[in-house]
């Protein structure tokens, strides 16, 4: 485990769907200084019960731009997300 700074603009507990989202969106506007703490692996609680359940209709309008939002999102996650090896 990597050592943890000594100060934080924003400190997220838990690493699950919702944390991680978190820390992926305030990293988005510019936030450097985010900690994400998770006891174990990221994802390992019960957000794994959940993978691939993307529902495209909800009960409201905007329940169902936020699950439009996130199916978009994940298409290009990875490939957002991915670290290239230095040379």
């Amino acid at each position: 485990m990597s050592s943890l700074p000594k100060k934080a603009r924003v400190v997220i507990i838990g690493g699950g769907v919702i944390g991680c989202s978190v820390a992926y969106h305030l990293t988005k506007l510019g936030w450097k200084d985010v900690v994400l703490l998770e006891r174990k692996q990221l994802t390992s609680g019960t957000t794994w019960h959940a993978a691939g359940l993307i529902a495209q209709l909800r009960a409201t309008a905007n329940m169902t731009k936020l699950a439009k939002y996130s199916q978009e999102l994940y298409g290009t996650l990875e490939a957002e997300t991915r670290i290239v090896p230095a040379h």
